[in-house]
């Protein structure tokens, strides 16, 4: 019965530094995973701020490129203007020069 107890004690307390070497590991492995999990969490609400600065910017972007977009087209509007303009002036110039040569006369002098 001694030896049985003996025994017993020897397996118990090797069962439990198996269990406890076993809890170790698995704490462990716990302990590396929420780090990880932080770790994440922490550059996932870091990309989540870079994200919404870069939408900012390309949005200021946007509106700055359709605000040069319009004056372009604006710039173009008034260069057909001035060249509209210069036409009806060509076209006066001629009527004058032919007005002024004698040639808006009607005969009768």
């Amino acid at each position: 019965r001694r030896v049985a107890d003996v025994s017993r004690r020897s397996a118990l307390a090797a069962v439990s530094g198996l269990t406890e070497s076993l809890v170790d590991t698995v704490n462990s492995g716990v302990v590396e995973v929420f780090e990880t999990q932080k770790m994440i969490e922490e550059e996932a609400r870091e990309l989540q701020g870079k994200s919404a600065k870069f939408a900012r910017v390309t949005t200021e972007w946007v509106r700055i490129l359709n605000g040069f977009d319009k004056e372009l087209r604006e710039i173009g509007d008034f260069e057909n203007w001035i060249k509209s303009i210069e036409h009806d002036l060509n076209n006066l110039t001629g009527v004058m020069q032919y007005v002024a040569e004698g040639g808006g006369q009607t005969g009768g002098d």
